[in-house]
């Protein structure tokens, strides 16, 4: 198990989540922010070195890490098909935090998905290829 962790005091969580690879947690992540509105990573624990799963390998674990996987989870603003994408998820504007809420971040190149915190939902739920 690896284990990135800063401690903070005088801050709450803003966003816990799973990445899985099919039905195998390879990650949690816990993003907080402090009073003053500073996003910092609390932690990202691995339970997976195996490349093809882990899209935190490596050593450098950071905010930006994060940010730079979630980005690769959703799709651009540029698409032509945007306004139609956001009304299928049920959103009026582009929000990418919202969009992989409702997608799990899942993508048709690989079996690595999202799962929140308090969600109950396996592959089979997620999935869009077997």
């Amino acid at each position: 198990l690896n284990c990135h962790i800063i401690q903070m005091k005088e801050c709450f969580i803003l966003y816990n989540f799973s990445v899985l690879w099919k039905n195998e947690v390879v990650a949690d992540v816990s993003i907080v922010e402090a009073k003053d509105g500073l996003k910092t990573l609390r932690f990202i624990k691995r339970y997976s070195e195996d490349v093809g799963k882990q899209p935190f390998g490596g050593k450098r674990l950071n905010l930006e890490r994060v940010y730079e996987f979630l980005e690769n989870r959703w799709f651009e603003s540029g698409r032509p098909d945007l306004v139609q994408q956001l009304e299928y998820l049920g959103l009026s504007e582009y929000n990418p935090w919202e969009i992989v809420k409702r997608t799990h971040g899942v993508m048709f190149e690989d079996f690595i998905w999202i799962r929140f915190e308090g969600e109950t939902l396996v592959w089979e739920d997620v999935k869009i290829r077997d």
